[in-house]
């Protein structure tokens, strides 16, 4: 998928804002305060590709029905001596089915790379959310060239603070928001189907260098 043209998708003509339940569990303690960014920061970039993101935190209230259509789940972890090396995060996709309900981030990596480049924590914890949900809604494993959904982040991107660095094309705008039409005519199935033998870890990556 060659995503190259940006542009803001509220701008002009009006665009339909559809919810996304995010469930998220959060195992390492991050402060209120910096998870409360950290949604503010998902919630406009999300916002620009026509999405509204309704925070569910699970870690604080037991969630232990299986996810509905218009929900997917983001887990806030530390990363293991089994995580792959210079990974922010992933998610997990069906490539057959395009289809996904689970992403994670290594929150150790993410305060790494927000110290070394001086940007907020919680604005990162942000982007690197939007950038899983982008997954998962799109039902995608591939990354692309440009903007929020390329593969790497360098410091002199996270530096140089390009407005168009951290948004969804409007290709995959309108993408996510086709499938998030759909999803609404559907039932459980569409989550019943996934099987292990399809999916596929997608993580992306931030530049090592100092």
């Amino acid at each position: 998928m060659v995503c190259s043209l940006f542009g803001s998708l509220l701008a002009g003509a009006a665009v339909t804002t559809l919810p996304l339940v995010v469930r998220t569990y959060d195992v390492t303690g991050v402060a209120p305060r910096t998870l409360e960014r950290a949604e503010a920061s998902a919630a406009v970039t999300l916002a620009a590709a026509g999405i509204r993101p309704i925070w569910r935190p699970c870690h604080a209230s037991l969630c232990t029905n299986r996810p509905k259509p218009h929900e997917i789940e983001v887990r806030i972890v530390k990363a293991t001596a089994r995580s792959e090396p210079g990974v922010l995060g992933s998610a997990m996709v069906d490539v057959v089915e395009h289809a996904g309900t689970l992403a994670t981030i290594y929150i150790d990596r993410v305060d790494a790379l927000a110290a070394r480049t001086g940007i907020d924590r919680g604005e990162l914890l942000g982007r690197a959310v939007a950038h899983e949900i982008g997954h998962l809604v799109l039902g995608t494993s591939e990354h692309a060239p440009f903007g929020l959904m390329r593969a790497t982040w360098t410091a002199e991107e996270i530096h140089r603070r390009v407005p168009l660095d951290w948004l969804f094309s409007a290709q995959q705008g309108r993408e996510m928001r086709r499938r998030l039409g759909e999803t609404s005519a559907t039932d459980t199935s569409l989550h019943e189907g996934m099987t292990t033998a399809h999916e596929e870890h997608e993580p992306f990556r931030y530049e090592n260098g100092s």
